[in-house]
């Protein structure tokens, strides 16, 4: 697999891309065909279900609440081939009122507002059978937060983990101008919306540098979350390979 295989096209998704090939600071890659970081996948066809089986998908992350899970159901859930999860983030409405200046203090908020949560996915990853794809509505807020974590976790440096994150930019640009058409019609806060549709590289670099400051790294930040140190190496073993020479 090569750069251009990160995102992976799937009849009826959207943002859907493998995070294997990033390089870590100590001199290894993370593997590809592991981890898949998706947007929802109510809409997928057929083809598209079968498209995501042949790529390797043995695992279903869901991050989003029930009411999200009811309204708009994953359609891994009823399939035998899948171990489907639905292990939220958040509970539904965080972020309704909230006062954050960009969305990079938001995800400083979920890190503490969410933290057993938060160390039940992670948890999960470490012991799923991959590959696993993991989700939330747009694949952006918590898919991005869960990204990540992972990525820092076995070495990926900062910059390259924002890229990631800003990368959803150009793959939700066409439903953010619907969203953006309807919430002039509807005579929205506009600040506020472009404010929250955005994926800006600044907002995931904030938040990778409250969790160094404020919890001295990500692996004693993960710990506090209940994750187990045998769970953190079985990430490391599992979500990275030695860099081919």
């Amino acid at each position: 697999m090569t750069e251009r295989n990160r995102h992976i096209e799937v009849e009826g998704g959207v943002n859907i891309r493998d995070l294997g090939g990033y390089p870590t600071q100590d001199g290894q890659t993370t593997r590809w065909g592991v981890l898949i970081r998706s947007s929802n996948l109510d809409r997928i066809t057929p083809a598209g279900q079968q498209r995501l089986l042949d790529y390797g998908v043995k695992t279903v992350i869901d991050l989003r609440d029930d009411e999200e899970v009811r309204d708009y159901p994953d359609v891994f859930a009823q399939v035998d081939a899948v171990d489907y999860r639905n292990l939220p983030l958040s509970q539904s409405g965080f972020a309704s009122g909230a006062e954050y200046a960009h969305l990079g203090e938001l995800y400083s908020q979920y890190l503490v507002a969410f933290r057993d949560n938060i160390g039940k996915i992670i948890a999960a990853i470490s012991e799923a059978e991959t590959a696993i794809l993991f989700h939330c509505a747009v694949g952006k807020d918590r898919t991005g937060v869960v990204s990540a974590l992972l990525l820092r976790l076995v070495g990926v440096a900062d910059d390259v983990i924002a890229d990631d994150y800003a990368q959803t930019t150009t793959q939700i640009a066409h439903l953010v101008a619907q969203w953006r058409e309807y919430a002039q019609k509807q005579d929205h806060d506009m600040r506020q919306f472009e404010r929250d549709v955005a994926s800006d590289a600044e907002s995931m670099l904030h938040t990778l540098k409250v969790l160094n400051s404020e919890y001295d790294g990500v692996v004693n930040y993960l710990r506090t979350c209940g994750v187990t140190d045998q769970q953190l190496a079985q990430l490391q073993t599992r979500l990275v390979s030695p860099r081919e020479g």
